[in-house]
């Protein structure tokens, strides 16, 4: 059922594959949420699959929708501290040596990495956590790296290491064909790309997915660098939407500038119709107790306002036993900031650039829906891409999505403002503005009298020919 009143934002719960079993899946298999986002950690190539066909068969089949399915392919951290029993404190100017587990070198930390190789660098920044304590490498030796405390903290059993200018090696070569295939052969609905800068090597990876099904999922990429953030132009037109990794984005540039980094390249998405999903630590506190802190309440609701389409929670919090509460607690500031976001935005948004067919008639639809006070904006569309550029706009009232395909309609289920409606018929019927009438009046709040503006693109609404138009219609 298509809802009035449903939040425009939507909700995307993380679940590091530390945690996948068979009891988590049947806990959380009915509760409300647009997305589940897993995310690769260390033996994550099996868990992640039986954990998606347990997730599918624990949800009760009068359930209103099935959650759309992502799978994070950033690995996460590439590597964490290993056997320090304590909370230990370093000191600026300190010299700090690491080694990996299984070296048998004499040094102060141990590490736990997939692959030491091209893990650190010589002069590179070293994150412990996220900017607890700094470190730059000082030198490297085959099973040893030297590094210098730039900023002193205490140093955590299990600490994630973080180093951005190596971060995005071995990414995707490192997932084994096998494993990938598993993923597609569940028709998950997204894949979450490590921060690649190079729009080819995404295509390459593209190329590579197109081989193991006939549909492939979305494909999501991680901007968690200020070189991601440069070459958005030359990245956007080859992924269906980003996550902006604020945590790890302040990693490589002054933090101070993430705000406005973040309003910036939700502005760029909008442009090219993709959908923005904002992540970093997202009630992070929630993970040791019921209720969040203000700072984290501020920090979503400026989200919302920046207009990303979904506000991804921390995977920290699925860890301890607050989880679902945090995602009540998400909904209610969602609920409650888009009642009161009225106001002007803080921030002039620009005006997009019209370049093709669909741009002029998406926009004008749009434009056209708030003048006439429409009650929803209504497209057909076979893929989803109608659907993204209306949602880009960010419409005052709702945007459903006619579509022929529940696995479109779940992809579309993180676009801002959108719902779908599935018609099951030939999706070249001449007639469909007649068979949408009687859904909409039926599966949807809409009743008759009501106005929409009705947009078919490259499919006719009255006839068996192809059409790019819109119209004002009254639901008979």
């Amino acid at each position: 059922m298509i809802e009035e009143n449903a939040p425009h934002t939507k909700m995307v719960w993380s679940f590091s594959s530390q945690v996948l079993d068979e009891a988590l899946a049947r806990r959380i298999a009915n509760e409300k949420v647009t997305a589940l986002r897993l995310v690769f950690h260390g033996d994550a190539e099996d868990r992640i699959p039986k954990f998606i066909e347990q997730f599918r068969r624990a949800r009760s089949p009068h359930a209103a929708e099935q959650a759309s399915i992502m799978v994070d392919l950033s690995y996460g951290a590439r590597a964490q501290l290993a056997d320090l029993q304590e909370p230990t404190e370093v000191q600026f100017g300190e010299k700090l040596t690491m080694s990996p587990v299984s070296a048998k070198a004499d040094t102060r930390f141990k590490v736990q990495v997939r692959y030491w190789d091209g893990l650190f660098r010589e002069g590179a920044m070293v994150y412990m956590g996220y900017g607890h304590v700094v470190l730059k490498v000082k030198s490297l030796s085959k099973n040893q790296v030297e590094l210098d405390v730039i900023q002193g903290g205490t140093v955590y059993p299990n600490m994630e290491i973080h180093i951005p200018e190596t971060r995005a090696k071995r990414g995707l070569d490192s997932i084994e064909d096998k494993h990938l295939q598993k993923i597609c052969d569940l028709h998950v609905e997204y894949l979450v790309l490590p921060g690649i800068t190079d729009p080819q090597e995404v295509q390459t990876f593209q190329n590579r997915i197109e081989k193991m099904t006939k549909d492939p999922p979305w494909l999501i990429l991680r901007i968690d660098s200020i070189d991601a953030y440069k070459r958005l132009d030359d990245l956007l037109p080859v992924v269906d939407g980003i996550l902006i990794s604020r945590r790890e984005l302040a990693l490589t540039t002054n933090p101070v500038t993430i705000p406005m980094l973040t309003k910036e390249i939700n502005q760029k998405a909008d442009d090219y119709a993709k959908i923005v999903l904002t992540a970093s630590e997202m009630l992070g506190s929630m993970r040791r107790g019921p209720t969040p802190t203000r700072a984290e309440v501020s920090d979503i609701a400026n989200a919302i306002n920046d207009g990303s389409d979904a506000l991804v929670l921390s995977e920290e919090v699925a860890h301890g036993p607050f989880a679902v509460q945090a995602l009540e607690v998400m909904g209610r500031i969602i609920e409650d900031t888009e009642k009161r976001s009225a106001e002007e935005l803080n921030w002039m948004k620009l005006t997009p650039s019209i370049e093709t067919e669909m741009d002029a008639i998406a926009y004008n639809a749009y434009l056209t829906a708030e003048r006439v006070r429409a009650k929803a904006i209504v497209c057909v569309t076979k893929e989803g891409n109608t659907a993204l550029r209306l949602a880009s706009y960010r419409a005052p009232v709702p945007v459903i999505a006619v579509t022929f395909s529940d696995r479109v309609a779940r992809k579309l289920s993180l676009a801002r403002g959108v719902q779908s409606l599935v018609l099951r018929m030939d999706p070249n019927i001449g007639e469909v503005l007649p068979i949408v009438n009687d859904q909409l009046v039926r599966q949807s709040w809409l009743k008759p009298g009501d106005k929409i503006v009705f947009v078919s693109i490259t499919l006719s609404s009255v006839s068996a020919r192809g059409s790019n138009l819109f119209t004002v219609q009254r639901l008979q």
